[in-house]
């Protein structure tokens, strides 16, 4: 049937009212008739208007009744908050285009806030992201903040310090408020950049101190600006006493490098021994064999390998094995012989795959570094031949990986 022929015969009256019973029927119908309308030149500046408007209404109000109930029950449909997401981008685009009355924004905030504080619907950071978008005055942020007081969360209390340092530029009451909530790396490094900025140096210094000492979690920016100061001021003997402390933090081989490197030619060897003892310990044995992978120290590096053998994956271990085919063949075959049988032990197609990436590499030590093809004959036939004989999925994992 050409639908489009017999509309060319209908009436411009009733062409009229099947529009309308359309627009009746569906709300999407109706949405596209506007569209179709605003595209085509149709509406005045009035009219415009009321459609924006009238599209704000709807797709906040539907927004806000899907956030509220995601709050009641801890989530909902995936397709919800896909269609919440689609309202407020929708929404934000009017804002951003100046089609919506200026009185909207403060009507979302209070709306959003109000779910915001609810906390329990999962879009909090999605709300504050708009809330961003749609605070444009001071008007705006001091509302804001009348919400955020109404919160117990650390993390409520640090969007109120960026709002009165960066939004309103109150950096009096930035200052008596950072003063009073200094417990996190973090917390510290705000502040200090803060004082820094100022041109307080000495009070940011004795701040980033009390960081040290103090602060939870991360403080390698503390730790850094503390150095680059003392580094600056020629007390060449507190930077390095601050580095040996920043590695205990935070072992790494890069600041293992750094502080062996700070220090003076004299003291050079006797630093490098006081970091390698410290990571001596069995907490920090990634980072010691790292450092023995790069210092050449393969006999270590060999025992923090063979020592964990038990586990499938360790950090770097494709790096650290391939280093040890070279220099410690024989004990590294008998080490990926025992990773071999204990994989194969397990019976699942994962551990079949870890089996055969370690069986090729005791192929390519026989064969290329220790030139014993026949070693390797007699271990394929005497340990894998029987393993596959017994293990079908075994068989399959090895046909398909074998060569790679």
């Amino acid at each position: 049937m050409d639908i489009r022929a017999i509309l060319k015969r209908v009436s411009h009256q009733d062409m009229i009212e099947l529009a309308m019973s359309l627009i009746a029927l569906d709300k999407k119908a109706k949405e596209r008739t506007l569209q179709f309308l605003e595209e085509k030149g149709y509406l005045n500046d009035e009219q415009l208007a009321q459609k924006y408007y009238h599209e704000y209404r709807d797709k906040f109000a539907e927004t806000i009744d899907i956030i509220s109930e995601f709050n009641m029950y801890g989530g909902g449909l995936q397709e919800e908050e896909y269609r919440a997401y689609e309202n407020m981008e929708h929404i934000l685009s009017l804002l951003e285009d100046g089609k919506l009355p200026d009185e909207c924004r403060e009507e979302m905030i209070h709306e959003l806030m109000e779910q915001y504080l609810e906390g329990n619907s999962g879009f909090d950071d999605d709300i504050w992201d708009w809330i961003e978008q749609i605070a444009c005055e001071e008007a705006h942020w001091h509302l804001i903040l009348s919400y955020l007081e109404r919160s117990n969360s650390k993390y409520d209390q640090s969007l109120m310090l960026k709002i009165y340092r960066h939004k309103l530029g109150d950096e009096d009451t930035y200052e008596l408020m950072r003063m009073q909530q200094l417990t996190y790396g973090s917390d510290y490094w705000d502040y200090v950049q803060f004082l820094h900025r100022k041109g307080e140096v000495k009070k940011a210094l004795d701040i980033a101190e009390q960081g040290l000492e103090k602060g939870q979690g991360a403080l390698d920016t503390l730790y850094e600006y503390v150095f680059r100061h003392y580094d600056q001021i020629g007390e060449k003997g507190k930077a390095l006493q601050l580095l040996k402390r920043y590695f205990q933090h935070r072992p790494s081989y890069e600041l293992y490098k750094k502080t062996i490197s700070y220090a003076e030619k004299s003291e050079k060897e006797a630093v490098r021994k006081e970091l390698y003892s410290f990571v001596s310990d069995l907490r920090y044995s990634s980072i010691k064999a790292e450092i023995d992978y790069q210092e050449g120290n393969s006999q270590e590096l060999l025992r923090y390998v063979t020592r964990d053998a038990s586990y499938a994956v360790y950090s770097r271990r494709i790096v650290y094995e391939r280093y040890l085919n070279e220099r410690h063949p024989s004990e590294i075959i008998a080490y990926y012989k025992q990773k071999a049988e204990a994989f194969i032990a397990k019976k699942n197609r994962k551990a079949y795959r870890y089996a055969v990436e370690y069986i090729k590499e005791i192929r390519h030590v026989y064969i290329n570094i220790l030139k014993q093809p026949k070693e390797w004959e007699t271990y394929y036939k005497r340990v894998i031949v029987p393993h596959q004989s017994r293990l079908p999925a075994f068989l399959d994992e090895w046909n398909k990986r074998r060569e790679g």
